[in-house]
């Protein structure tokens, strides 16, 4: 897996004092931070994006040295990505902005539940456009394969209505993920099965209509075992109950072995 593979991890609170622009909400983080790998220090706020399927997102991470890894930088819930921005961006400079040795691309991508709700940072200017920041990668992240299941630490709350299709794919065990975000065209979704050429033997791809709203309500406790397919797309497990918990004792973990993600642990939903 390379960086690109990666999504955004949002850290996610309660909602209180709303602040409205658009179809984003925006809630005071009640003096919540969040220090990014080059020292720079954050105030973190809930956003709350409706309507956000389809809604299409850029990612930059931002690479370090040593065991800080990637700070992960969003244009979601701000804005929908400015593709004319994003092909002219001038990578070497971005980083410089930042101390970075290096950033890289993930995106551009559309979510694919109804609602977002995430903790990050206010509007920053990166590379000319605004971004949110509210992540930071592991060192060793980019190194994960395709189809094996890994363990983010992140909270998120993610929900996906009842009556519109979802994109799943189903493990040898039996085991259900639903896509997060995608890279393919919107109209490819429908019939991605027939283009993997990856897929391991015994899984499946399916398209899924829910009679039940989708919720997924994670934490690092929790554990949210994902992987990424051969598309750099990340899918969630859908927890086998109704309480949102997957294996929280082994995922608690993982969790410390392959993602770091910093902030404060509260409420959701990111990320690749």
């Amino acid at each position: 897996m390379n960086l690109s593979k990666v999504a955004l991890v949002s850290i996610v609170s309660g909602l209180a004092a709303s602040i409205v622009a658009g179809d984003a909400t925006s809630t005071n983080g009640d003096g919540d931070s969040l220090t990014a790998c080059n020292g720079d220090e954050y105030s973190l706020h809930t956003h709350e994006l409706n309507d956000s399927r389809d809604y299409l997102y850029c990612e930059l991470i931002f690479n370090y040295p040593g065991e800080c890894g990637g700070d992960v930088y969003s244009t979601s819930p701000l804005a929908p990505c400015d593709l004319d921005w994003w092909a002219n961006l001038d990578l070497k400079a971005v980083a410089a902005e930042r101390g970075a040795e290096s950033v890289t691309k993930n995106g551009p991508q559309r979510w694919s539940m109804d609602t977002v709700t995430e903790k990050v940072t206010e509007g920053t200017d990166v590379g000319g456009a605004q971004m949110v920041y509210g992540a930071n990668l592991a060192p060793g992240t980019a190194t994960l394969p395709s189809y094996e299941v890994f363990y983010p630490s992140k909270t998120q709350y993610l929900l996906w209505m009842a009556g519109l299709p979802t994109y799943q794919l189903t493990d040898a065990d039996g085991y259900n993920y639903v896509i997060q975000g995608y890279k393919v065209e919107t109209s490819e979704l429908a019939t991605l099965g027939d283009q993997f050429e990856e897929l391991p033997e015994g899984w499946s791809y399916n398209v899924i209509t829910p009679d039940e709203d989708l919720i997924l309500d994670l934490t690092p406790e929790t554990g949210a075992p994902s992987v990424i397919d051969e598309f750099d797309q990340v899918y969630i497990r859908i927890p086998e109950d109704d309480t949102g918990v997957d294996d929280p004792d082994d995922a608690g973990h993982k969790n410390a072995v392959t993602a770091c993600i910093f902030g404060v642990l509260l409420f959701v939903p990111l990320l690749l």
